[in-house]
């Protein structure tokens, strides 16, 4: 497979190293940046997860990771994206089907653009990707809707970078609910030297200065009817008029509009004009809170501690017990409540583990002991937690979890039994 994957590089002019075993890759990830690491799971030493672990260890960001693996379940997948991998395809595989997930995952391979965004591993996310992907390609604008918090910018962004090829186009986003209505306008569509008090020199709306690329209009269900129609004949003619100015601008761009509102019921309470509302609601997407994604609050939880390490060189680790008590919990506040619970609880933690009482937990809470853990107690619980998981995934075939691991048949057997872990009926 190694011989045959590196003709295929080769073909495509990709430069790779081969390694055949874990241990001689680990020494020259450590020392060399590349920009994908493609891993079967079981290697003649360690196992592909630990391998990818021991990068951790080091205090390095691993590169951009596809598994190769046989036991291509849905939850294993799961597992290593939660991991920090970013894709992983199953045995046997098609050479064209690899090349097309390294292309997903380093387009910059293939001279291609790289994408700069992923907006979650769960099904409906993914889901919503694919969609926006699809919609990039024609000259659309959006509705996205959703709950306060839920990304609805951050996925703004990502359709602007896969609709905008020429990376110098703006993006330009604003609030519709943050300003009064006659600075509202004047944000929009700009005003003319003189127009009204304070207008000293002639200034460009964010139509204009959007022009070209994307603009992204948030919380557009909070303008008045007032403003609505102005908006209206501005999207629906592609031009706009300055404050103070007789003349009309043409513009180019995508819009993107956000609210968290149901414009459907305001329409029929009269608080929203219908010809707006199906001027916008061309293409809606509706990102669900984050309570019915839960596959996606693990991995939105690690990569906060990765921007973390990143920004101020401390490390942390969550533990998995740490994970399924923040998955239980409803988040009103969606991912910027995620955000903040997770950043607080790295700033104030003062140790590099992060047990469920970081996050809030009370002592008593999910069977967590009221003394705080110590680095040998939360490794143990992290063991625990690990070796359950695996024999999961692997429907409790022990030669096949003991393999995945690294680990051989007795260790596993004498692991499950210190932790008083068996097979449920």
């Amino acid at each position: 497979m190694r011989v045959s994957l590196r003709q295929r590089f080769t073909i495509e002019d990709i430069q790779c190293d081969c390694f055949n075993n874990a241990n001689e890759a680990l020494d020259s990830i450590l020392n060399t940046e590349y920009a994908v690491l493609i891993t079967d799971i079981c290697l003649p030493d360690m196992s592909g997860d630990k391998l990818f672990s021991s990068i951790l260890d080091a205090d390095r960001i691993p590169p951009p990771t596809i598994f190769i693996t046989g036991y291509g379940t849905i939850d294993q997948a799961v597992q290593l994206l939660k991991l920090g991998a970013n894709d992983y395809i199953t045995k046997p595989f098609d050479l064209d089907e690899l090349l097309d997930k390294l292309r997903e995952v380093s387009p910059a391979l293939f001279g291609e653009a790289e994408q700069s965004t992923v907006l979650g591993v769960s099904t409906k996310m993914r889901q919503i990707k694919n969609t926006m992907d699809r919609l990039a390609d024609h000259k659309v604008d959006i509705l996205i809707t959703g709950e306060s918090g839920v990304g609805k910018e951050y996925a703004a962004r990502y359709f602007a970078d896969r609709s905008n090829q020429d990376s110098d186009k703006p993006f330009v986003a604003l609030n519709c609910a943050a300003l009064p209505e006659e600075l509202l306008e004047a944000e929009l569509f700009g005003h003319e030297k003189g127009a009204f008090t304070g207008a000293t020199k002639s200034r460009r709306g964010v139509f204009e200065q959007a022009s070209g690329g994307v603009l992204f209009l948030d919380e557009v269900g909070e303008t008045s009817p007032r403003m609505q129609a102005k908006l209206l004949r501005s999207i629906q003619e592609r031009e706009v008029q300055r404050i103070g100015s007789e003349e009309q601008i043409p513009i180019d761009l995508r819009l993107v509009y956000a609210t968290n509102r149901d414009l459907k019921k305001m329409v029929a309470d009269g608080e929203f004009r219908e010809d707006l509302y199906f001027r916008i609601n061309v293409a809606h997407i509706h990102i669900p809170p984050l309570r019915e994604r839960k596959e996606d609050i693990s991995w939105l939880a690690h990569r906060i501690v990765e921007n973390y390490f990143h920004e101020h060189k401390e490390r942390r680790l969550i533990l998995p017990l740490s994970l399924r008590y923040l998955e239980k919990q409803p988040w009103p506040g969606n991912l910027r409540e995620l955000s903040n619970a997770v950043e607080r609880a790295c700033i104030l933690s003062p140790q590099e583990v992060l047990g469920p009482r970081e996050f809030g937990a009370s002592g008593d809470e999910h069977g967590i002991a009221s003394e705080q853990f110590s680095l040998k107690e939360a490794m143990e619980e992290y063991e625990k937690n690990l070796l359950q998981e695996k024999l999961e995934q692997h429907q409790w075939r022990i030669v096949e979890t003991a393999s995945s691991l690294g680990i051989s048949r007795k260790s596993l057997w004498e692991k499950m039994k210190r932790y008083e872990i068996s097979q449920p009926e």
